[in-house]
């Protein structure tokens, strides 16, 4: 990955933390959430790397299995 993507990336995490968290909204269609991505966030913020870095075990401790899913029923 570029430097150039993951200062993005950086800024994207940074971005949605001033604005209470991160958000998927498409009306009528669900929305998916497979991770607590707001504790991942803060867990790389403290240990210095970017949420590209995770081992697969680190990752999983912040997944939701199953996911969760929001806006099944909305119309």
């Amino acid at each position: 990955m570029s430097n150039e993507l993951r200062e993005a990336w950086d800024k994207l995490d940074e971005i949605a933390e001033r604005a209470g968290g991160y958000v998927d909204y498409i009306p009528g269609r669900p929305r998916v959430v497979d991770a607590d991505y707001r504790a991942m966030s803060n867990y790389c913020r403290k240990k210095g790397i970017s949420s590209f870095d995770l081992t697969d075990e680190e990752y999983a401790m912040f997944a939701y299995d199953p996911p969760l899913i929001y806006g099944k029923n909305e119309k």
